[in-house]
């Protein structure tokens, strides 16, 4: 196999009729960076392909985000390529909301790692630019929350799972360019709560970051709005697949000009990926909705962008 070097990180020339997942490293703002790839059978052709950035929750890593969303399989029936990146201390870093962490180094510039990430993955592979996307659970959603304000023009639509925005975040939050946006979010979700405030592990670590988040209403309010879409929406009851898992859905479908808003209300649903596992203990976390995956909703959303 032949190196090829760039300024950013070394990659190996490969090209595959199978899918693989690859442990790669870049070094961005002089920090040694990982993350992991998912490329799909036959990514190397003609055809530029999709991207997934798959974000990790607080206290989380990249192959525990492999683990968990499951997403390579539909990757590899739909040929998109996927994204997994590590935060440094397993929290991304977010302005105005808080870190969860002591003594966090504030230099550290997450959205920029990702820019830079994106421009290096352009670079070496077939990557379609305008349909870059984000998704993730918990720390992961609240950072695509994040992306889709600071790198507005370069990510055409997130899919945020139990996440939310900090109300000091929301007073200066938008999008530039309207935005697609898929929210899932579960009313007894006890980490990012429905009706907003302080979840069981949130802490305020210091004065410019904050806890309390916005109720999730509220933020799909913002985002409408911020799309221009109909404020009355389409509501759909979701089928209760597993009656066992004590929990129902409503998918409420925003009529927006160019760019769509779907949000999914889990009642009684808790800090969990739909159609995934119980990771944690339900007094921890909350109930594992069965009825849906939350994965299939994600792919078949970005798939019609």
């Amino acid at each position: 196999m032949k190196k090829v070097r760039t300024l950013a990180t070394c990659f190996l020339i490969i090209t595959s009729s199978y899918a693989q997942n690859i442990n790669r490293t870049i070094l961005v703002d002089g920090l040694q960076r990982t993350y992991i790839i998912h490329l799909p059978p036959l990514f190397d052709t003609t055809e530029k392909l999709p991207l997934i950035f798959a974000l990790h929750g607080g206290g989380g890593t990249a192959q525990g985000a492999v683990n968990l969303y499951n997403l390579e399989p539909l990757a590899d029936k739909n040929s998109f390529i996927i994204v997994y990146p590590d935060a440094i201390n397993k929290a991304w870093k977010i302005p105005g909301m808080t870190s969860r962490l002591k003594g966090a180094d504030t230099g550290i510039n997450d959205a920029h790692f990702i820019s830079v990430l994106l421009d290096t993955l352009i670079a070496r592979y077939k990557i379609d630019d305008k349909k870059v996307f984000c998704t993730g659970i918990s720390r992961g959603a609240m950072f695509s929350f994040y992306l889709a304000d600071v790198l507005n023009s370069r990510i055409k639509a997130i899919a945020p799972v139990c996440g939310g925005i900090s109300k000091t975040m929301a007073a200066t939050y938008s999008f530039k360019i309207p935005i697609s946006v898929l929210m899932i979010n579960g009313t007894e979700d006890p980490l990012v709560k429905y009706d907003g405030g302080y979840g069981t592990l949130n802490k305020r670590n210091e004065g410019n970051e904050d806890a309390d988040l916005l109720p999730a209403e509220d933020l799909v309010t913002k985002i409408v709005s911020f799309n221009h879409c109909n404020a009355t929406p389409k509501s759909i009851e979701l089928p209760d697949v597993e009656a066992s898992d004590e929990c129902t859905e409503t998918e409420y479908v925003y009529d927006c000009n160019n760019v769509k808003v779907d949000f999914i209300k889990i009642k009684n649903g808790g800090h969990t990926w739909a159609g995934g596992t119980q990771y944690l203990p339900k007094f921890i976390i909350g109930r594992l909705c069965k009825d849906f995956s939350a994965s299939q909703k994600i792919f078949d959303f970005f798939m019609n962008e």
